[in-house]
């Protein structure tokens, strides 16, 4: 397995996939910049209100969208989505310590685990009384409880195949996303009425929000008013969530196998950008990485997740959601308030522990 993932990782970065790659990358690179130089002008505070970096990178990419089409860019936007995002986690890993991951105790664990398991069960109760399959209920709820799109992929893998599994997987990555995107404007404005501390708040981003770009998106637009613990937080606790990944698709596979059906062939790989993140807070732990250093490389990481929402808004299409039919929306939308209520009242009711 590990020869394999060193393998697809070289393929990835291999000069002759890049040079494919660049026209959407600069693409989005390009929007990321507009977004910082804004940021750092001023331009985008308007009085007391201030908007954060990744809205004005969302609105530019959305505003792009029917360049998603064009099939010069669409490997760019795919690598920016998911490589330069999972490389901009990664390297956050660079500013944290192995202690600061486990100063918050038992709390940003114990919500990712409940969040993980719970919601996939609720996804499959909740499909069913709405008259969908369970396996759609599988896709939805992982997607919706461990990490969005790369958790809809890797549930699919795992699920029998039938007519309509590439648009099951389709409208699960897409609807994911969109509401996703949604909780990562809406979540970070409910600060005071939730009563939360900075670090509850990181808990309840990285606990109830779906994919991993929009945690930390949700997290750095609180940045200039709370300051980087929410962030951290929000990062820890979704990491936590992903590292529920492979564990997740395994019961998944095997729960459809012991019912006599074949499962799919493929298997998911092991969440690589986890790893990347936690040797670095484990070198930085031990203070080999100079400040100066620290802080450049926080610069690209808070650079290439803001290049990866570039991708997200391009992608998105609300024309196409329209079109997918209501029992499958209403499926996603309430596996997220499920999800969100859960963690919401989790951290109310582990204070007292």
């Amino acid at each position: 397995m590990a020869n394999s993932v060193a393998t697809d990782i070289a393929k990835l970065w291999a000069p002759s996939n890049l040079a494919r790659c660049a026209p959407g990358i600069a693409l989005c690179c390009a929007i990321a910049a507009v977004a910082f130089t804004a940021n750092a002008n001023h331009w985008m505070q308007f009085g007391k209100v201030f908007i954060p970096p990744l809205i004005v990178t969302l609105i530019v990419g959305m505003m792009l969208q029917p360049l998603s089409t064009k099939d010069v860019l669409k490997p760019g936007l795919e690598f920016a989505g998911r490589t330069l995002l999972r490389t901009g986690v990664a390297l956050y890993g660079v500013q944290l310590t192995l202690g600061d991951l486990v100063h918050g105790g038992a709390l940003p664990i114990v919500i990712a685990i409940c969040a993980v398991g719970f919601t996939i069960v609720f996804g499959v109760i909740a499909a069913r009384m709405l008259g969908l399959t369970r396996d759609f209920g599988f896709l939805t709820g992982c997607a919706t409880g461990v990490c969005g799109a790369a958790a809809a992929m890797a549930t699919s893998a795992v699920l029998p195949r039938h007519a309509n599994s590439d648009r099951d997987l389709a409208f699960s990555v897409m609807g994911v996303n969109f509401i996703s995107t949604v909780t990562m404007v809406v979540y970070p404005t409910l600060h005071v009425w939730l009563g939360y501390t900075n670090f509850e708040m990181g808990v309840f981003l990285g606990g109830s929000i779906h994919d991993v770009a929009q945690v930390a998106g949700a997290g750095e637009s609180l940045v200039q008013t709370l300051g980087k613990e929410p962030l951290t937080v929000a990062i820890i606790t979704k990491l936590l969530r992903v590292a529920c990944l492979l564990p997740a698709v395994t019961v998944i596979a095997w729960w459809v196998a012991r019912g006599g059906e074949k499962a799919g062939d493929a298997r998911p790989t092991p969440p690589v950008f986890l790893f990347g993140f936690l040797i670095l807070a484990a070198i930085n732990s031990f203070g080999f990485i100079p400040h100066g250093v620290q802080t450049t490389m926080a610069q690209i990481s808070s650079f290439l997740i803001i290049a990866a929402i570039a991708a997200l808004g391009i992608k998105t299409s609300l024309l196409a959601l329209v079109r997918i039919g209501p029992k499958p929306v209403v499926l996603l939308l309430v596996e997220t308030v499920f999800i969100g209520a859960m963690v919401a009242g989790l951290i109310y009711g582990l204070r007292h522990f």
